[in-house]
């Protein structure tokens, strides 16, 4: 018998609140819904960041960010992702990704043999983000499903890994989608069509998917995990489409709307469940080397296998670590500690410190940390000393080589060149000269 398959699909910015299998009754994810039906539903999964890459990084290597080294959007993941494990063994492996955030400059193409990244040609913004001195374009939007379900239909008589980063549920990709008539106008339109976005993407990337393995028959030999990078501050229903991005944070805080993720896990060894104990990210790899009995002894993860807690066997509690440390983005550099009962959340740059009991306050409004009792203190404590353990470890340095660097150049000359309209250029050795 051949081995499982494994994909891995990572819904950016997706709440599990709006997901139809948690209970969200606006939209039906039907894709979703059904894999949810043949595998285990976390209700309490927590991300390690609300930064996308840094998200990713811990989710990909099973390890927290001070080990990947992922602090902000100018890092490259350090760690050993699954993808160069499962490679390793004889996976055939390949990777679909719709922001460059993720792109292979960062890191993350480790592993696989085919990496598909945004272009200046296949994305549909550009957003600059600026350290110091040092300047980034990111290409933003990527739609990869069609060849994703290609290359799937050419590998699939191999053993195969697939991770899928799924960005256009992210805002702004509701004006190029409502563009294209790919979701309808002034239908499912609340929180910038939030909704729609993600109804769309069940329907043309789960659903297709589905479709697809279950064409091939290796649907019940493909394991499949859903889950998000990060949730999102959704702010007012109908907002203002000029002061949204300013005037509403999104996924710029530690809190539950946007630290806590779906996670569902599909495979022929597990049973449908629904299970309320707090996991978090970084358990993913180290539950999928179990998953597909992979030994893999020189791996260090932070996370812990789930397989137990799956299978309904006795499951320690587990505390989780999130941070934000890119302050130019949000309301600072942010560190977060949570488990079953409190969460402590801390802004370094602003030197706030706030503390919730989420089993009695979820929506976290109740800011308690000035009333703490003796319990309550303890936990911040401990809190702290995990947050300056982490925050030892953060040097802000340019992660990117001479050579990223001089890529990075290449690339704005190359923008500004097809910018400039009208004019005849000529390039000579002594730079760009205009010729009238």
């Amino acid at each position: 018998m051949k081995n499982e398959n494994l994909i891995l699909i990572t819904m950016d910015t997706v709440r599990p609140d709006h997901l139809s299998c948690y209970g969200y009754d606006k939209i039906e994810t039907k894709g979703i819904d059904l894999i949810a039906k043949d595998g285990v539903l976390f209700k309490n999964c927590i991300a390690q960041s609300c930064l996308t890459p840094t998200s990713h990084a811990s989710m990909l290597t099973g390890q927290n960010p001070d080990k990947t080294k992922f602090r902000d959007p100018f890092c490259k993941v350090k760690s050993k992702m699954i993808s160069e494990i499962l490679k390793d063994v004889g996976y055939k492996t390949a990777g679909f990704v719709g922001i460059d955030f993720l792109s292979k400059k960062h890191g993350f193409a480790k592993g696989f043999d085919v990496f598909d990244e945004p272009t200046d040609e296949t994305s549909w913004n550009t957003k600059k983000y600026k350290r110091g001195k040092l300047e980034m374009d990111t290409n933003w939007g990527n739609w990869w499903v069609e060849r994703m379900l290609d290359w799937i239909k050419e590998n699939h008589s191999n053993n195969f890994f697939i991770w899928g980063h799924y960005f256009e549920v992210h805002f702004l990709a509701e004006k190029r989608l409502l563009f294209e008539n790919k979701i309808e106008r002034d239908n499912l339109s609340d929180w910038a069509y939030y909704d729609a976005k993600i109804k769309y993407m069940d329907e043309w990337l789960i659903q297709g998917m589905i479709k697809t393995l279950k064409n091939l028959d290796i649907w019940d030999n493909t394991s499949i995990i859903i889950t998000s990078d990060h949730g999102e501050t959704l702010g007012t229903r109908q907002p203002n489409w000029e002061t949204f991005y300013f005037d509403y944070p999104q996924h710029k805080t530690m809190y539950e709307c946007d630290l806590k993720i779906p996670l569902i896990i599909k495979s022929r060894k597990l049973k449908r469940t629904i299970i309320d104990h707090t996991v978090r990210g970084i358990d993913i790899v180290p539950t999928i080397l179990d998953l597909l009995d992979i030994n893999s002894g020189d791996k260090e993860c932070d996370g812990t296998n789930l397989m137990p807690l799956m299978e309904g066997d006795s499951f320690p509690e587990l505390t989780t670590y999130s941070e934000e440390l890119f302050r130019n983005r949000g309301a600072g550099s942010l560190q977060s500690v949570r488990d079953s009962k409190y969460k402590f959340i801390r802004n370094i740059t602003k030197n706030t410190e706030e503390l919730y009991n989420i089993q009695k306050d979820s929506n976290e409004k109740d800011n308690i940390i000035d009333s703490a009792n003796t319990e309550e203190k303890t936990f911040v404590r401990q809190s702290k000393e995990i947050m300056e353990k982490m925050y030892s470890s953060y040097q802000i340095k340019v992660a990117f080589t001479v050579e990223d660097r001089t890529e990075y150049e290449k690339k704005k000359i190359k923008k500004l060149v097809k910018t400039l309209d009208n004019k005849t250029l000529k390039i000579e050795k002594t730079g760009i000269q205009q010729v009238n």
